[in-house]
């Protein structure tokens, strides 16, 4: 019997022991697992903390390591916190899908050389992350540090540096960092393949009128994120001018374009080369209607290219769309102590479009507003159309010549004269490519040898035409530019700027950049008042709640044994 009792006994310690050593076994296995593969289960709606097919595939093909630092560390504010924490779970994300991603979280402001730290912030300055101040008070006094928003990226011999906060123009914080975080991805995506990948070539055509000036300057500075643009000052009948771009850019030619420059377009189509269209059908534009409150608009027909886009398959009409569903323009209605007094009317001179939800071009982009566009018809031939962008169905076609007069938006248009239809402003053209110049090379090129003419294209190629220019023009504060797409007079921020790179994205094959741009995030926030006046009564349950919890444990414990002494 005191055998048996000894070997029980052994068990019941050993049992106890085991019973106690499991859990933390099953602890450090979960914890190893953790350390090797990372994953987390998303359950917002909007799959805000996954990253895309494309973007895990991009990682996975990295081939050297690449270091993050970011600088957005520390004391933070919530807001900003919540923005560094965002971006850390990504950065672990895209870390489970390489091990050649790396990453630190510095904080600029809390160094112990002094010294280092300064040439450190200066440094980050210069490289266009620009400090935010931030104010604390405690015990009576105020400490002003600065949050460095931005990291910097090393792979092999090359460093970048980028700015986490997005460029759009609110007074929001709140606001701000909603798109900030909305941008991770595309942020991080795109670091990744400007250090991995070569960049792709652009050419800006001039020499025929276009424009390429201060006008379009944001337009140019956030093409050069993605790829390296060439501005080809004059084609001038150079057969190389363009050969080793991938895609150009016509924007606004008003001047005649010779034979020679035509053909050599036509034979960079031939060669698989990409090109993008944005041809105002007449003169009219706000510049001259702003300095004298009337214009003449007239037709912009000498730049020698309707044959060129009639083989393509469309014809630009020389007409100015006019459309009810339009932008608002302020005008000047009366003055108070010589103050002028500003009021906002349509203006059926600038459609709004939404764009197409079949293409991945237009799906989920704000609509497009744009600027005295002329209508496109299509002309049937072996190519496929799809049309991006086209006006409502409340449109009337003003034939030029014409007076255009500001005086007008006085007067409520009259929607009896609206009844014209959808007309098409931009339209995306894919296929088999045949040369305008089969049977007819320029005289002056026949008997050049360096000439390797094509008929067509040997596999499909595309291109966009867009009935307008302006569209992609932006607006001025300070002598600074503005965002692509903002209206400063009414803060709305139109998707022109996403429309144009989308399709740009598009032509050279990169869509993975379309779906992450595309991509939307809900920020679930606080209303400020009310919870201001709901405060006292959110303190006072998180504070009895415990309290209350605890208390019902314990009656809990102590009717059990209660129940249980009576029953022996």
């Amino acid at each position: 019997m005191r055998k048996g009792n000894y070997i029980n006994k052994t068990i019941q310690y050993y049992s106890k022991r085991i019973n106690v050593l499991i859990p933390i076994l099953m602890l450090v296995l979960i914890n190893i697992i953790c350390h090797d593969y990372f994953f987390r289960i998303d359950l917002t709606t909007e799959k805000k903390y996954s990253i895309s097919a494309n973007t895990k595939k991009l990682t996975e093909e990295i081939d050297d390591i690449i270091y993050f630092k970011i600088f957005l560390h520390g004391d933070l504010p919530p807001q900003y916190k919540k923005l560094a924490n965002e971006l850390k779970y990504m950065l672990y994300e895209l870390k489970a899908q390489s091990d050649y991603i790396e990453f630190d979280f510095i904080d600029p402001s809390s160094m112990k050389n002094k010294e280092y730290q300064l040439n450190l912030q200066k440094e980050l300055y210069s490289q266009g992350i620009v400090p935010i101040p931030h104010r604390n008070y405690e015990n009576n006094k105020m400490e002003e540090t600065w949050i460095f928003p931005g990291f910097t990226a090393n792979y092999k011999t090359q460093e970048i540096s980028m700015s986490l906060i997005a460029d759009i123009l609110s007074n929001n914080s709140d606001e701000v960092i909603k798109k900030s975080i909305e941008n991770l991805e595309f942020l991080l995506m795109s670091t990744i393949i400007k250090l991995t990948t070569k960049k792709q070539k652009i050419g800006l055509i001039s020499g025929h009128g276009e424009t390429i000036n201060e006008k379009i300057k944001s337009f140019k500075n956030n093409l050069k994120n993605h790829y390296q643009i060439i501005e080809i000052e004059a084609i001038n009948g150079q057969l190389n001018a363009i050969e080793n771009l991938d895609c150009i850019i016509i924007n606004n030619p008003i001047y005649f374009f010779s034979e020679k420059d035509k053909f050599i377009i036509d034979q960079f189509i031939m060669n698989g080369g990409k090109v993008v269209w944005m041809l105002n059908g007449t003169n009219a534009n706000m510049d001259s209607l702003e300095r004298k409150n009337q214009m003449v608009a007239t037709p912009i027909d000498n730049r020698n290219l309707h044959d060129m886009l009639f083989n393509y398959g469309v014809r630009i009409n020389y007409d100015i769309i006019q459309d009810l569903q339009a932008a608002s323009i302020p005008i000047v209605t009366h003055y108070i102590k010589e103050k002028p007094q500003w009021t906002f009317f349509p203006w059926t001179f600038f459609p709004v479009s939404n764009g197409s939800k079949e293409h991945v071009i237009t799906q989920n982009i704000n609509p497009v507003k744009l600027q005295f566009p002329s209508s496109i018809d299509i002309i049937d031939n072996q190519l496929n159309k799809i049309v991006l962008l086209e006006t409502s169905n409340n449109t009337k076609k003003l034939s030029t010549p014409a007076i255009i007069n500001l005086e007008n938006l006085k007067t409520p248009p009259n929607e009896g004269d609206f009844i014209g239809g959808k007309q098409n402003i931009a339209i995306l053209l894919e296929g088999i490519f045949s040369s305008v110049f089969q049977n007819r090379i320029p005289l002056e090129l026949q008997n050049n040898k360096d000439i390797d003419f094509k008929e067509k294209t040997e596999s499909e190629n595309k291109m966009v035409i867009i009935s307008d220019s302006y569209f992609i023009n932006n607006q001025f504060l300070k002598g600074n530019a503005l965002p692509l797409g903002f209206d400063k007079h009414t803060g709305t921020q139109y998707g022109n700027g996403t429309f144009i790179f989308n399709t740009i994205d598009y032509l050279l094959g990169n869509e993975v950049f379309i779906q992450v741009r595309s991509k939307n995030i809900e920020l679930r926030l606080l209303n400020q008042k009310k919870t201001k006046s709901e405060k006292k009564y959110w303190q006072l349950l998180n504070l009895l709640s415990p309290t209350i919890l605890i208390l019902l444990i314990g009656l809990l414990i102590r009717t059990r044994r209660k129940y249980k002494h009576r029953r022996i």
